[in-house]
């Protein structure tokens, strides 16, 4: 299944600011897309989990990229996150976000289904 549909990765790194032992230098920060988020989710096999720092990681390092900007990426998994929630409302397959999101984080609360949404997903997936 091919989530993203009319989503493009338009991905970008960008030099910022970093502090390192007191001196500031620039990091190459990926911006992810919702699309790369989203291939990322695609690829945490059934019934396993990773969190949001090793997909942070996992990006990262396929872009060429020091590190992944976590206030972005959390912005595009409330996008994919909503997607999801709307296909499985509707009976489609949904893109599987509860694997990436741990439903004990407050930020869990603030996603389109919530951290009940999240559990009830995770419990399907335990039992199949």
């Amino acid at each position: 299944m091919r989530y993203a549909g009319a989503m493009t990765d338009d991905s970008a790194i960008k030099n910022r600011p970093h502090r390192v032992n007191g001196v500031m230098v620039d990091q190459a920060m990926l911006l992810p897309s919702a699309e790369a988020v989203a291939r990322q989710i695609e690829a945490v096999p059934l019934g396993e989990t990773r969190s949001l720092a090793e997909l942070r990681d996992n990006l990262a390092r396929q872009y060429g990229a020091e590190a992944t900007c976590p206030v972005t990426t959390q912005r595009m998994i409330k996008l994919v996150a909503a997607r999801s929630v709307a296909d499985h409302q509707a009976g489609r397959k949904a893109l599987p976000f509860w694997r990436v999101v741990d439903p004990d984080r407050p930020n869990t609360a603030r996603l389109p289904g919530g951290r009940e949404f999240v559990v009830a997903r995770r419990s399907e997936e335990k039992a199949d």
